[in-house]
């Protein structure tokens, strides 16, 4: 692409290791450099669309956008113009990031803590024309004052997201109906949140096309009614574990361009409510009425006549599953998925699925009680086209319903199956000789051995594997998915103690691209295995609790290696100590969840840590040589701090007044009442935080 625009075939572009900028060279020039190209950089004369397909080529990893910005001043400049969508660790940043970017669209403060209402005056100021939106489901602080800012200065902001702010009441949702172009809102678990708040963005957001109400308590028929009629564009409502009855029901189903209906909770909705569906809701694709124990066949018979096009049904810990109840829905000729887990389901109603007229394309039955080999047999035997199928937890089920899943549904890319413990080893090498296309497989507790792992590697879409508690599968086995699965990105191997260093060598060498591994309790695991992990580039998950003989040169190597790491979990290896600590804070900035239980780390370990400036949770239980002293300094130092889980005694043993401090800047405690396992010295019972503070 440069030599194209710079016209220039002679020139080559060539990044030197050692610099920032890059290092121009060329096939046929000599040493010396012609006058003419001295202070030349090709990169001015590329157009910015060049540079921007570039960037987006770049947008998986943050690192190499990164190194992209630094390489020249006009990379920096095209880099911060092409960013659109940020993601802040802390609010006191916010200022000098947004001057840099000013063009950012959709901004989520979901790990800033807390969020000002000065802060979000800034937003408003700084993206008032860009700003589309806007993500504060996990922060506190913002009132009512803060997000009126937001509506009125940001005209083209058509998304916010405010769920889990309890705090919130009807005086916000006045504020958001300002927001006149606003299509989409969340208030998930907004429970202070009544009819008036919720009538107030009816009146003011008419263009609303998604709202989700989930635990919204206080919002009941009036509140709902009021956005049904206002807002006649709605496609997308959630009103799940809402007080409501049928009166609010048919203004809803009035809506023209409802597609999908979320009644999941709803205990006031009953057959009688769902009769209004007989007047039809034409436009509706999905319906979820899971855990509404008042619904029977008699009201589902109200939807066919009513919502002919429905694609998704959610039946899920509702009434059980009777012929009557399937048969009220098999005139559904649209029907794609059905989602019946934790429901009591007869042979009757089995068979009558599948005598339906449609070819459903996803079911699951996970944790279905009377769900038999008879059934499932008479279900795959009619819809062959099953994409993704759960039986999870359906115990009864043998090698016949294998035989028949795979013999019947040869197109399945997602099966799970976890605890089918009546499933034999030899049924697992059916899936892998006649299900190709699998891309998920959960065999997580089941009798798979070796011998069907070696056929499941035929399997060569696998992306995401689960072998947790399988204790019959050994390195074997793991060989041959390394060899025939190169694409899978997550791995569980939980608890599935036979698997040793050679197994996991075997996966990182076969599979480069892995996101995911948890290698927790396989006891044999040593420092090998990290070292192998380490190559995969791309690791942003490392679960390895209870793996006794790694130690921190394995986790140092990880640590190099895997700069994308996000998770880790050593809890319970004790020969992890503050030596694996400095290359985590040195390499791993991107680390924000970690867990240090029963380790070896001391305070000096924890509080290099606090270089890493993503971390937001820690969890430090039985640390036997961390000192109130010193989780009082790690505590000062990690300023990013969302959660910490402590041992209770720890609460008694910090400043209260550090605490305090602590929690106003955003920090949780999870206290533990566990015994401590730690001798501590007299003189460091009584901490005071003025010792801490300069």
């Amino acid at each position: 692409l440069v030599n194209r625009t710079l016209k220039a075939p002679h020139l080559l572009l060539k990044f030197s290791p050692t610099h920032k900028t890059p290092k121009l060279s060329t096939l046929t020039m000599k040493k010396q450099k012609p006058d003419n190209l001295k202070g030349f950089n090709p990169f001015n004369q590329l157009p910015q669309e060049i540079i921007f397909t570039i960037l987006d080529l770049l947008n998986s990893n943050p690192l190499d956008i990164k190194s992209f910005s630094l390489a020249c001043k006009s990379f920096y400049a095209a880099e911060s113009k092409h960013r659109t969508s940020l993601k802040p660790l802390r609010q006191e940043h916010l200022p000098s990031i947004l001057s840099r970017y000013p063009n950012i669209a959709h901004l989520h403060l979901t790990r800033c803590s807390r969020v000002s209402d000065t802060c979000l005056s800034f937003v408003s100021h700084a993206c008032a024309s860009s700003l589309r939106s806007i993500d504060l489901s996990r922060t506190h602080l913002f009132s009512a004052s803060g997000l009126l800012g937001l509506a009125l200065n940001c005209n083209n902001l058509v998304e916010i997201d405010l769920s889990n702010a309890t705090e919130l009441k009807d005086s916000a949702m006045a504020a958001v109906s300002q927001a006149k172009n606003l299509e989409k809102l969340w208030l998930a678990r907004c429970k202070s949140v009544t009819d008036l708040g919720v009538g107030c963005v009816a009146v003011g957001c008419r263009k609303l096309k998604s709202i989700c109400l989930k635990w919204c308590l206080g919002v009941g028929d009036l509140g709902v009614g009021l956005l049904a009629v206002k807002c006649n564009h709605i496609c997308y409502l959630d009103l799940s574990y809402l007080p409501i009855t049928s009166k609010c029901l048919s203004p809803i189903l009035k809506l023209q361009h409802l597609e999908d209906l979320v009644l999941e909770g709803c205990f006031g909705i009953d057959d009688d409510s769902l009769a209004v569906l007989k007047h039809g809701c034409n436009s509706l694709k999905s319906l979820d009425v899971s855990t509404c124990q008042n619904i029977s066949h008699n009201g589902l018979s109200s939807l066919v006549s009513g919502a002919v096009g429905l694609q998704q049904l959610t039946l899920a810990h509702g009434s059980p599953v009777t012929s009557s109840l399937a048969d009220s829905l098999k005139k559904f000729s649209m029907l794609q998925s059905v989602k019946l887990d934790g429901c009591l389901i007869s042979y009757d109603g089995l068979k009558t699925i599948g005598n339906w007229c449609a070819s459903l394309r996803e079911l699951s039955l996970s944790k279905c009680s009377g769900v038999t080999d008879e059934g499932i047999s008479s279900i795959v035997t009619r819809h062959k086209d099953l994409r993704k199928l759960d039986i999870t937890c359906c115990r009864k089920i043998t090698d016949v319903s294998i035989s028949r899943i795979t013999n019947s549904c040869n197109s399945l890319t997602s099966l799970r199956m976890e605890s089918c413990t009546l499933v034999s080893r030899e049924a697992f090498v059916l899936i892998g000789q006649r299900c190709h296309l699998l891309e998920e497989l959960d065999l997580t507790d089941n009798e798979i051995d070796d011998k069907g792992l070696k056929y499941i590697s035929i399997c060569s879409q696998l992306s995401n594997l689960k072998l947790g508690i399988c204790l019959n599968i050994t390195d074997e086995g793991l060989i041959h998915i390394g060899r025939g699965c190169s694409k899978l990105l997550e791995l569980d191997l939980y608890r599935s103690v036979e698997i040793t260093d050679s197994g996991i060598i075997a996966i990182a060498q076969g599979c480069p691209g892995l996101e995911m591994i948890n290698i927790a309790y396989c006891k044999d695991i040593t420092d090998h295995s990290l070292l192998s992990l380490s190559k995969c580039s791309r690791l942003k998950t490392l679960e390895s609790r209870g793996c006794s003989m790694i130690t921190s040169l394995g986790l140092t190597a990880v640590a190099v290696g895997c700069k994308e790491l996000t998770k880790l979990d050593v809890k319970k290896c004790p020969n992890i100590d503050d030596a694996g600590m400095l290359p985590l804070a040195h390499f791993s900035q991107n680390l924000r969840q970690i867990n240090l239980s029963h380790s070896s780390v001391t305070g000096i370990g924890l509080l290099s840590l606090a270089g890493i400036s993503c971390l937001q949770n820690i969890t430090i239980l039985h640390l036997k040589s961390l000192t109130p002293t010193g989780l009082a300094a790690v505590l000062l130092a990690c300023g990013g701090l969302t959660k910490v889980k402590l041992q209770a005694e720890f609460k008694w043993l910090l400043p209260h007044r550090l605490i305090e401090h602590l929690e106003a800047r955003g920090c949780t405690f999870q206290w533990r009442d566990k015994v401590l396992q730690v001798e501590l010295d007299p003189k460091c019972w009584k901490l005071r935080l003025e010792d801490l503070m300069p």
